[in-house]
């Protein structure tokens, strides 16, 4: 699917708003062909999806269904990106997901610092900008 320049720009130009990171993953996957792989958007969707997750229903539900593949993506991802309190907490629910105090305590950490996860994923989608518009421009 292509999208235009301006289509883009308000999603970029509102990066600090939720819904303009959502639009940007949905975006960043309908534009990845089936047998592509790239890091960095399946690190935002695991990302996302944790802290979601985490809001409606309890970090635990994310962990239940963890795929050992994305969670090593999204650890290998953290690293890179040096976003050493995030891994931290992220690990600390792998394999855990039936102790509930250690899944309330991530969650509670998740709530705490919302705004260091969206500070994160702003980053990665302004650090990926223009693969968006090269791969995406009508």
């Amino acid at each position: 699917m292509k999208y235009s320049k301006s289509y883009l720009d308000q999603f970029f130009n509102s990066i600090n708003e939720y819904h303009s990171k959502v639009e940007l993953l949905i975006i960043a996957n309908s534009l990845i062909r089936n047998a592509e792989k790239i890091s960095w958007v399946i690190s935002l969707n695991q990302l996302m999806n944790w802290q979601s997750m985490s809001d409606r229903s309890g970090v635990w539900t994310y962990y239940e269904v963890l795929e050992k593949e994305k969670a090593s993506i999204l650890i290998n991802f953290l690293e890179e990106y040096e976003e050493r309190n995030i891994l931290v907490n992220y690990c600390k629910g792998i394999g855990n997901y039936i102790n509930e105090e250690l899944m309330d305590e991530v969650d509670s950490w998740i709530r705490h610092n919302e705004f260091e996860i969206y500070r994160c994923i702003e980053n990665v989608f302004l650090r990926h900008r223009d693969w968006f518009y090269n791969c995406s421009i009508v």
